[in-house]
């Protein structure tokens, strides 16, 4: 058995590395006498359902001492991982979400035996500070916590460790994972380190939660819990259709790049070639980049597209054409399992309010309305796709936060909040949709007559219409900001704090509606799970949750997931509505 010794906030810290199987007993022996243990893994890579990708080792520590488990070399090894696992009373990991699925498919050790004795540090620390760096927080990953809260030269040091060894070996960091000997003393004391991190972070970040948020702390775990789930249960994807997509769409992008050249432009990507051609054919380009070169942007092409232009819809094209195929469909081909399967990434506490994002599947960007690349997912065989989503959710909670009656009266009566802003102002539903929710969104006049393209003394009078009509809004969104001024913060109604930047107060009203949105959405979901429906989920989309079906279910099921998903929230009814479409995800869209 090899040591490695660090100080760690002045306190001298050994890691243990397991060599052999004599090594065995006295690591279990150390579980054994410990009731908490911060836990990690070290693997191949982070796409864990790839076929290549391996569990190498397992790491379990308190504040003072780590032992390092060499998994890859064998069953002996193997079994004292798990054994440790589901003996330990609990479990503290940054990031449990990755790990419990890697120990889910690596070591047969399902998540759900897991997850009730997990706190995860990640989840803490965003309940203490949800900004990320680039906001002016701590950030959320373990060397940035690690530097805030326990000490900085070992977040400087030793978890830069594997970036060095990427280096040495003229390799990249992803790539050095797999590639490192176990044997290498950099590697154990890195691997063995981030066990005695999670360990030392959970006293320090649990004191830092704010006492409102505590109740958030179960609430999330279990949302995790949820989201794990569904990423481990993956969407299917058909393999033909995409293939022969990512074919189209490459024709496509050849024919349009073909098309453009015969128009004198060599390259669509070139800002400056495709600038050239415009003029030639008598466009007049007004606008600038900061570095004072022409600016051809989407809005320019759009608008060149919609006149007819034939040089711009080929642009348009081959640029849409190259980036649907290289960005997505040939994604989800790389990515898909032997089953034929995609796992998306679902992080449900990724943004400043708390709002969910997706990666992997890109589910909140892909085309709005357009089934072609949608088309690449479907249910199981037998199954239907079902859409269960929340109508107007946004508005509904301001609603509900404001205690504007009038809006909540028209929810209640089914009227069309929509026409109603219009009406106040005498101008069209599309403006008033418009002003409804960039109200939401913290937006004003200015965004409404850029985005609607009206004089900007209409858009006033039409944010003045909305405040007549709506008499509560306006003074919900001015102590919001007031809060916000005074304490640099606010609080949502689950608890959760918001920081607010004192130079942008108006931004109050957007973070409360957003984030309180995500929660209700993040209710709902925690609710299907607990009455059983969370093998059917497979993608939650902002206020919309994607589910696969039994055909002959499909109606009962749908209803159902909706009438669970739907709630009262201080007074208005969160009303939710179900879609069944045929196999393909795309069919929802048609």
């Amino acid at each position: 058995m090899r040591q490695h010794h660090q100080i760690v906030d002045g306190d001298v810290t050994t890691i243990n590395v397991v060599e052999t199987v004599e090594d065995i007993e006295p690591f279990l022996r150390f579980v054994e006498e410990r009731n908490i243990l911060g836990v990690d893994s070290e693997t191949t890579g982070l796409d864990i359902y790839s076929t290549t990708h391996r569990l190498r080792v397992a790491q379990f520590g308190d504040h003072t001492t780590a032992w390092v488990v060499p998994v890859e070399r064998g069953s002996a090894f193997v079994e004292a991982t798990k054994t440790a696992l589901l003996s330990t009373d609990r479990l503290v990991i940054q990031n449990a979400s990755y790990d419990l699925q890697v120990f889910d498919r690596h070591l047969g050790v399902k998540m759900e035996e897991l997850w009730p004795k997990v706190t995860d540090t990640k989840i803490l620390a965003h309940l203490v500070d949800p900004r990320g760096k680039q906001e002016g927080g701590v950030g959320h990953s373990l060397e940035d916590l690690t530097r805030q809260y326990v000490d900085a030269e070992v977040a400087s040091n030793v978890k830069s460790l594997m970036g060095s060894l990427a280096k040495t070996a003229k390799t990249t960091k992803g790539e050095v994972f797999a590639a490192i000997d176990y044997d290498d003393p950099m590697y154990q004391l890195y691997a063995g380190m981030d066990s005695i991190l999670a360990a030392r972070l959970l006293g320090k970040l649990t004191k830092l939660v704010p006492g409102v948020s505590n109740k958030l702390i179960k609430y999330e775990h279990k949302l995790a819990e949820v989201c794990a789930i569904m990423e481990r249960t993956g969407f299917v994807l058909d393999v033909e259709y995409a293939t022969m997509l990512s074919e189209k769409l490459h024709c496509d992008e050849l024919d349009y790049v073909w098309k453009a050249g015969q128009m004198g432009c060599e390259n669509v990507n070139s800002t400056e070639q495709v600038a050239d051609v415009l003029e030639s054919r008598g466009v007049a380009i007004t606008g600038k980049t900061p570095t004072g070169r022409r600016k051809v942007d989407k809005v320019l092409l759009e608008r060149l597209v919609d006149d007819g232009d034939e040089f711009a819809h080929a642009v348009v094209e081959a640029k849409k054409a190259r980036k649907w195929r290289t960005t997505w469909v040939d994604g989800f081909l790389r990515q898909a399992d032997s089953a034929g399967r995609c796992h998306a990434s679902i992080q449900p506490l990724r943004a400043r309010t708390a709002r969910m994002s997706i990666t992997g599947i890109p589910a909140q960007t892909l085309p709005a309305s357009d089934n072609l690349v949608r088309n690449c997912f479907v249910a199981e065989h037998g199954h239907s796709i079902c859409s269960v989503d929340y109508q107007a959710q946004e508005l509904r909670v301001l609603a509900a936060l404001s205690g504007d009656q009038t809006m909540q009266r028209a929810f209640k009566n089914g009227d069309d909040l929509h026409q109603i802003t219009a009406a106040a102002s005498g101008v069209d539903r599309k403006i008033g949709k418009m002003t409804n929710f960039l109200t939401v969104y913290g937006g004003g006049a200015r965004n409404l007559s850029q985005q609607a393209n009206i004089p900007l003394d209409l858009a006033r009078r039409v944010i003045a219409g909305f405040d007549k009509a709506y008499p509560k809004v306006k003074p919900y969104s001015k102590k919001l900001q007031h809060d916000a001024q005074m304490r640099g913060e606010i609080t949502t109604p689950s608890g959760r704090v918001l920081p607010v930047d004192k130079e942008r107060p108006y931004a109050a009203l957007n973070y409360m509606v957003q984030s309180t949105a995500r929660d209700v959405t993040c209710a709902g979901l925690i609710r299907l799970h607990e009455q059983g429906f969370t093998p059917y989920l497979r993608l939650p989309i902002h206020d919309e949750i994607l589910v696969s079906i039994p055909e002959d279910k499909a109606q009962w099921g749908s209803k159902k997931i909706a009438e669970i998903m739907s709630s009262n929230f201080k007074g208005v009814f969160m009303e939710t509505e179900a879609k069944v479409g045929d196999r393909s995800w795309g069919s929802l869209y048609e």
